[in-house]
């Protein structure tokens, strides 16, 4: 069997008749007749009824979904050559935080598939401390966190930055209070997204009530079932619009810094193209995200 024959083969079995096919594929209708004779003289059996027009035989229909395999295959194979050529770039290890977790970022991925087609990718998606930690000590050679640690060891570029609120649930007592001072909130329990990275910077406890989760997104649906107040940053907020309904924000007693949207490479590991792409189009998305340019 050949490729050109299987072409042929699924065309004719889509198209429903031989001239239609032949259009589809682009290829004279003897040609496309000659491919499908061949590939029936190779088999030993037909694959069509001729009369009064093509119809696909049951060893036929046995063999189309083979076919359509073996052709998306080849394309595929194709597309992985074509981009190999004059690029090293054939793997890509990434980390995202979780509280990235959002349409937009599949949107990006699905990009990122057409403009790098030969890369494999690997990626991990866990909250932004093991996401450090990952990147450390594993060969993860992208990272995507949010951090308001400068990177020490790695290639970092800053992508935006979010601003962190207090959040509490709309029936929790905080939201009574607008301008809650530190101790009204120490009289109600904190939920902290807990920094499993030992090297990290602590989180801010204020509460001696407190509990720690290791994902933002767990925290912001116990915020939601009034189990605690959190310190959560906006992008969050932006990305679950469907849970702005539910919860408030209150004015913080002391100040809280933005957390900075970070783009970080190992020195050497990811092309100087690569990080250009993801630099580019995580900034033209980063209203999307929910963070401001800085």
């Amino acid at each position: 069997m050949t490729l050109e024959e299987l072409k042929s083969f699924v065309a004719v079995a889509e198209a429903g008749t031989f001239s239609a096919a032949a259009r589809r594929i682009g290829k004279a209708q003897s040609v496309l007749s000659v491919h499908i004779a061949g590939l029936e003289a190779e088999l030993g059996y037909a694959l069509f009824d001729r009369h009064p027009k093509p119809a696909i035989t049951a060893k036929g229909r046995a063999l189309l979904m083979g076919a359509r395999r073996v052709l998306a295959e080849s394309q595929r194979l194709e597309l992985r050559a074509k981009a190999l050529h004059g690029s090293e770039d054939t793997a890509l290890y990434m980390g995202v935080d979780l509280e990235l977790e959002a349409p937009v970022m599949l949107d990006i991925f699905k990009a990122f598939s057409f403009a790098f087609p030969a890369v494999r990718l690997q990626l991990e998606n866990l909250t932004g401390s093991e996401m450090t930690w990952f990147f450390k000590k594993s060969s993860m050679n992208m990272l995507l966190v949010y951090s308001s640690e400068p990177a020490i060891d790695s290639d970092e570029v800053v992508i935006g930055e979010s601003q962190q609120q207090i959040v509490v649930g709309k029936n929790h007592p905080l939201a009574k209070i607008a301008a809650p001072t530190a101790e009204d909130l120490k009289h109600y329990r904190q939920l902290i997204v807990n920094a499993r990275d030992s090297e990290a910077a602590p989180p801010l406890i204020v509460s001696e009530d407190y509990w720690e989760v290791d994902s933002g997104l767990w925290v912001l649906e116990m915020v939601v079932r009034n189990l605690g107040w959190a310190i959560l940053p906006q992008s969050m907020l932006s990305v679950k619009a469907a849970l702005k309904a539910k919860i408030t924000t209150v004015k913080a007693p002391f100040d809280l810094l933005p957390l900075r949207l970070v783009l970080r490479t190992k020195p050497g590991e990811v092309s100087p193209a690569m990080i250009d792409w993801w630099t580019r189009t995580l900034k033209k998305n980063s209203t999307k995200l929910g963070i401001s340019p800085i």
